[in-house]
């Protein structure tokens, strides 16, 4: 069992290591795993034979070996190559410090399944035994012969031939590659049904033996008549099949059902040896031999036993993978949108540089764009079932996502490139999901356009598609763009309006069908609700909007588990003078120590008021700066004389004292500078007081009340100082030496040991913590009361919108049965399908009249 699960499952575990040596190292020499992989292996309509997996296996001998033998140069001979583009062919420029096999694994592990792959495709065979190779060595043979005779200018001329026939075997095999990609072809087995009138059935049953050779005589005698005339050499062999089942119909127990499959197939368009094997359509085209035989009376003239009633062959497999495509595209979207600045600017914090710079950048813009319209373009390309424009379209996408990731890989910088490696493998592999889904699409071919209205989530009634089309319903805009877009690249005699009127009942009489399927048909009338009903739907909403309403209140306030400290990491202090003739600066320091509130001692209360009890420790610091200013006073003389004049005249003179905290959030607001200007008389100097120590004549005012000794900076970066407010007074000082400058002394400063005898400006600052992240950075720029109500107030209302007016939903939401109206859609969408553009608007106008009567409405969702 075991060995059968691997021989069926080897060949995707090969693709899936692929796709791993490419995302290991990003270089030119794996890159050619991928153009192997999303442009042969997926794609082709037949799975990869033997020639291709040794081809493979091969590659990655050599691959194994060129890179052992530069690690031998590098480790052993001491030699350091610096060249890129050895870099983006794969090889480091570092020695390896683990094993060789270890480093490269990935390699090891393709050698590996390669082999056996290779082993598994030689033991199972080719599908035809007569190869294109088979044909050149024919021919080559032929023309050998031939040459004998011939003159010199024949000899050399046929010593050119072989590489003229490999060049147009080339040639042919890209061909009948690009049609089997855009045409469609057939995927093996090929299978031909044929019914026959056995009248009644045998005793000893149907001879399959006997069935099989007239069914091949027919095809040779068909092959015959179409190569009469031409050279035997050319016609080398008719179609052939082998009987594989005969079952009796279960419609009419006289009719018997043979089931051949197709050997070999021979073209009825040219048979020559280079169109020999190339058909795209073996099942079609042995059917078609059939139905000749049949039309031209060789079916008596060969004694087929029974009369042939039809023969059906060909028909490819139906296989819609778009909602799936669709889901990886969007996946990458959203990993672009997230891991954006972790590819380019090698930084792991989520979406911080948005937040630095309070703008998008233009390139994260224009990606975004570009990878949505590829959506978009995809989405049009799928409804015109344009299968020529889908190949085109998967090899951009492959060669414009290979191109850019590789080069992002290449130009990110070593010591920064952790990070964002590991975002460009997220998004590459996804990518690789969404390639690999399309070309299986490709291979079996686009899907037909009755299928392309049939929505992946309402194709069945479940549990998992109820939810996920909810959701779907829910994002916004994607629903109203697919109806727009789908209505713009259909033929349709509806208006847009109607369209979406449509597709609006559709989707309600699915969600009708979901409630019955899911929730009412278990349902006996009198039976009460079960528990479990009762707390999912009942306890568990209640829990929900419970947090809606306190949740917002709980992230906004101090207890949220998110929030973190944020200390204070500088401090600066300057007081200005403020007159009638200017402001000038006259004390000012950088040199001021943080202290955490652990490292305090004093020997007496610090917190005389009980400001800090109800406070975390380390949120709370003291900050001691020196009593000397880090700056002089450089005020030029004259200045000085006229900013001393004007405070002759009675005017209001200012002192304005400042704090200058640095924190390191939240982003935008990290500086946060706190003014307090005095004003009242009573705690000012006297004018005269000031000009005297301008003059020289005294050094020292007095200020009272300058600032508070108490107060806390807030998460949005305020500072509000603590009521009742203890304020500070100090003397300001000036040195009348060369030069000169002045200093600050607190007159009532801290009895703190652990500041050094600093008597400058003292404070004991709360610093409040701050949430982490977008929600932090949020906080910063809005209201708390603005945001809560805002987000409360907006879920309220849209709850309110899903609870209210529930009566008048009765008439269209509960319906007893609605499977009826559900095929009047399906009629209006299989008859656009087949272009009977007239049917279509006579059913929708039918559904629209049954929906404005509720009498006919009654009678249509009536339960059978």
């Amino acid at each position: 069992y075991i060995w059968s699960q691997m021989r069926s499952n080897n060949d995707i575990v090969c693709y899936c290591c692929f796709v791993l040596v490419f995302l290991w190292n990003f270089s030119l020499l794996s890159m050619v795993y991928l153009a192997a992989l999303f442009l042969y292996a997926l794609c082709a309509n037949t799975a990869p034979g033997y020639k291709f997996w040794v081809i493979m296996l091969i590659y990655t001998e050599v691959y194994i070996l060129v890179e052992y033998v530069y690690q031998i140069i590098i480790q052993h001979c001491g030699l350091i190559i610096n060249s890129p583009f050895l870099q983006e062919l794969g090889f480091p420029y570092h020695k390896i410090k683990s094993s060789f096999v270890i480093s490269s694994l990935p390699l090891f592990l393709v050698y590996l399944f390669t082999l056996l792959q290779s082993s598994i495709t030689a033991q199972d065979g080719d599908w035809t035994a007569f190869t294109e190779l088979d044909f050149l060595k024919r021919k080559m043979h032929d023309q050998k012969y031939v040459s004998q005779c011939s003159s010199w200018s024949e000899k050399l001329k046929s010593l050119f031939q072989p590489l003229k026939e490999v060049g147009k075997m080339i040639i042919g095999s890209c061909v009948k590659y690009w049609k089997s990609l855009t045409q469609g072809a057939e995927s093996p087995p090929y299978l031909v049904q044929l019914s026959m009138d056995v009248g009644s059935w045998p005793e000893d049953g149907v001879q399959p033996e006997k069935i099989e050779s007239r069914v091949n005589q027919l095809l040779k005698i068909v092959h015959g008549e179409h190569c009469k005339g031409e050279n035997p050499n050319d016609c080398p062999s008719a179609s052939r099949v082998n009987i594989q089942s005969i079952e009796r119909s279960q419609e009419n127990s006289n009719v018997a059902l043979v089931v051949f499959e197709v050997v070999h197939a021979s073209t009825l368009l040219e048979c020559t040896p280079e169109e020999c094997s190339k058909s795209l359509t073996p099942a079609a085209d042995v059917a078609k031999e059939i139905n000749i035989a049949k039309g031209s009376g060789f079916v008596d003239e060969v004694g087929f036993p029974y009369p042939i009633l039809s023969v059906i062959g060909g028909g490819r497999r139906e296989v819609d993978l778009y909602a799936y495509i669709f889901g990886a595209d969007l996946a990458v979207f959203f990993l672009v949108a997230i891991f954006y600045q972790s590819v380019i600017k090698n930084k792991s914090e989520f979406l911080d540089v948005y937040q630095l710079e309070d703008q998008f950048p233009k390139e994260f813009v224009f990606i975004l764009m570009i990878i949505f319209f590829l959506i978009v373009v995809d989405r049009v390309i799928y409804l015109c079932s344009f299968a020529t424009g889908k190949v085109l379209f998967y090899l951009f996408n492959l060669v414009l996502f290979t191109y850019s990731v590789t080069q992002y890989a290449w130009n990110m910088q070593p010591s920064q490139q952790y990070a964002g490696i590991l975002a460009l493998r997220a998004i590459f592999l996804t990518k690789a999901v969404s390639l690999a889904l399309q070309a299986i699409q490709i291979r079996y071919g686009m899907p037909h356009k009755s299928t392309l209205y049939r929505q992946f989530l309402t194709s069945k009634v479940s549990r998992v598609n109820y939810l996920g089309y909810r959701l779907y319903r829910a994002l916004p805009f994607l629903y109203e763009l697919r109806c727009v877009l789908d209505w713009s690249c259909t033929t349709t005699s509806l208006t847009m309006y109607d369209w979406l009127k449509l597709e609006d009942i559709n989707a309600s009489l699915y969600l009708v069908k979901c409630d019955n399927v899911l929730n009412r048909a278990h349902h006996k009338q009198g039976e009460k609700q079960t528990k479990m009903t009762k707390f999912c739907n009942g306890i568990c909403l209640f829990f929900i909007l419970i947090c809606v309403i306190w949740a917002p209140m709980l992230m906004y306030s101090s207890g949220n588990p998110t929030n973190i400290a944020n200390p204070i990491k500088d401090a600066s202090v300057q007081v200005d003078i403020k007159s009638t003739g200017g402001r000038l600066t006259l004390y000012q320091t950088t040199l001021c120590e943080k202290l955490k509130w652990d490292e305090v001692k004093s020997n007496v209360d610090l917190d005389p008021k009980g400001f800090l009890t109800t406070y975390d420790k380390n949120d709370i610091q003291l900050i001691c700066c020196q009593a000397d200013p880090s700056t002089l006073w450089l005020v030029p003389e004259v200045v000085q004389m006229r900013f001393t004049k004007s405070l002759d005249l009675d005017t209001e003179m200012r002192i304005i004292f400042s704090w200058v905290l640095t924190r390191d959030r939240p982003k935008g607001k990290e500086v946060v500078r706190y003014e307090r200007t005095v004003e009242d008389p009573s705690d000012l100097p006297r004018n005269s007081d000031v000009q005297s120590v301008l003059n020289g004549t005294m050094n020292s005012f007095r200020v009272y009340n300058i600032y508070p000794r108490y107060f806390r900076v807030t998460g949005s970066g305020d500072v509000r100082p603590f009521e009742p407010e203890i304020a500070v007074s100090a003397d300001l000082v000036i040195s009348h030496q060369s030069p000169e400058w002045w200093s600050f002394f607190d007159i009532n400063p801290l009895n703190v040991t652990c500041c050094g005898g600093l008597v400058g400006p003292m404070a004991i600052v709360v610093s409040e913590e701050t949430p982490q992240g977008i929600l932090g950075d949020t906080l910063s720029k809005f209201s708390i009361w603005g945001l809560y109500i805002t987000f409360v107030l907006a879920v309220g209302r849209f709850i309110r919108l899903q609870c209210s007016d529930l009566r008048m939903r009765i008439p269209y939401e509960n319906l007893p049965s609605c499977d009826r109206l559900i095929a009047i859609c399906e009629d209006i969408y299989a008859a656009r399908a087949e272009g009977e553009l007239g049917v279509e608007e006579v059913l929708y106008w039918t559904l629209v009249k049954i929906y404005r009567s509720p009498h006919m409405l009654l009678e249509y969702t009536k339960p059978d």
